[in-house]
């Protein structure tokens, strides 16, 4: 073959090769699109959680009826909890205690992994990474790396069931040092044999001699708030802000605050003390940092790095005259 034939037998190639990855990365994108999208099939499963070396278990089930999310999540050791979920209301149930948490969903999900946000958004955040195809719970799925364009974030990788274009597994991992953070993966995925959404309203209404704390707020401007952020670190936008009635009867404001990806929350409390201190904690990726300041409790978190809620906090500041 001459050369000059040569090179067009390579340019040709070339040209097939590029528009083949080019069509897979477009069928991923739309994949990724789907799975932040609320889910629209009825399902039951199992999901693990893992940490380390800590486990555990949660028997989830979700369903949409008459135009609501219904969601019920149990959980299979320690301690027993339930959530249940119809429409934006939630409640948890705590049969040790003999207690009922009522709160209302702020637009995500109790049903773990269901991820919301904006492909538009997580490309200017993260890099995204196609991974083939695999099988997860017996299923065929499609695997993401979302690798993150800086150290405010940490990385994840996702395995989306191909059928459904939910999230069957899921791994948070960090790069100073490389290690995974924690992993959750259905063990079963169903989409029949679901409970009857009766039992689902039943458990809903039920236990209604046990003491209930109310938990649900309102939505509020954050110009309201008294307090307001310099700047965000990058890629993070404001994205609602609420208040609810504290334990003690004070006022705890809540701002949510997110990538595309993640969320992060930061809460304000007033206090009477007068003591400073900062004090952080973890729950494999969700990171938690406390600040204790003279008048004022606040507290970020989220599953991002320390440095990520450190550098909310730092850009809180009050209004003049605010309390």
């Amino acid at each position: 073959m001459r050369f000059a034939a040569k090179v067009r037998f390579m340019v040709c190639l070339l040209v097939a090769w590029a528009s083949a990855l080019a069509s897979a990365s477009e069928d991923v994108l739309r994949l990724l699109e789907r799975s932040l999208s609320p889910p629209d099939i009825d399902y039951h499963g199992t999901v693990v959680l893992q940490i380390g070396d800590r486990v555990q278990t949660l028997r989830v089930t979700h369903m949409n009826k008459e135009g609501k999310r219904v969601e019920w999540v149990e959980v299979l050791e320690g301690e027993p909890r339930e959530t249940v979920r119809i429409g934006e209301e939630v409640r948890c149930f705590l049969p040790e205690e003999k207690l009922v948490l009522m709160d209302r969903a702020a637009g995500g999900s109790g049903v773990p992994y269901h991820p919301r946000g904006s492909v538009g958004r997580i490309e200017a955040s993260y890099q995204i990474e196609p991974l083939g195809e695999g099988r997860e719970a017996g299923r065929e799925v499609v695997g993401i790396r979302l690798v993150p364009r800086d150290a405010l974030r940490f990385g994840q990788e996702w395995w989306i069931d191909k059928e459904s274009g939910i999230v069957l597994k899921r791994t948070i991992w960090d790069e100073a040092p490389v290690r995974v953070l924690e992993t959750q993966f259905f063990s079963d995925f169903r989409v029949t044999g679901l409970p009857d959404v009766a039992q689902v309203r039943r458990k809903f209404g039920a236990h209604e001699d046990w003491q209930r704390i109310d938990l649900r707020g309102r939505r509020i401007e954050a110009a309201d708030t008294g307090w307001a952020f310099t700047v965000m670190p990058a890629g993070f936008e404001l994205e609602a802000v609420f208040q609810r009635r504290g334990p003690s009867g004070k006022t705890i404001t809540q701002w949510q605050i997110g990538d595309g990806l993640v969320s992060v929350s930061v809460f304000f409390e007033p206090w009477d003390g007068d003591e400073m201190g900062e004090k952080t904690d973890h729950f494999g990726a969700t990171k938690v940092v406390r600040r204790r300041e003279p008048g004022a409790l606040r507290t970020a978190m989220g599953e991002v790095p320390d440095v990520t809620l450190r550098a909310l906090l730092d850009a809180m500041v009050r209004h003049q005259g605010a309390q």
